[in-house]
């Protein structure tokens, strides 16, 4: 999984938000999904890439509101880009 962050750079440090700010506001979201079936995960209609992309963004954003794009990859050649726009409630695909 990528996760995509867009806003104003702090030009001190370089970048919009530190790593370590990013993997803390994670962490609850990604302990939901390490090692729990996805189809007992309220709000994921199935189990595939997008619907588990809409359902992090929809638990990280709130947490993460920088969060612009996800990426999963299900394989190598097979996974899914999802956009956010500003207080969009759907991804653009």
């Amino acid at each position: 999984m990528r996760l995509m962050l867009t806003g104003k750079l702090d030009h001190t440090m370089g970048w919009v938000l530190d790593f370590g700010d990013v993997k803390d506001r994670f962490k609850p979201v990604y302990r939901q999904l390490d090692h729990n079936p996805l189809d007992r995960l309220t709000g994921i209609r199935n189990g595939d890439s997008q619907s588990v992309a809409e359902w992090v963004h929809a638990h990280l954003s709130p947490l993460l509101p920088e969060l612009t794009r996800i990426d999963l990859m299900e394989h190598d050649n097979r996974g899914v880009s999802l956009m956010f726009h500003d207080d969009m409630r759907w991804p653009l695909l």
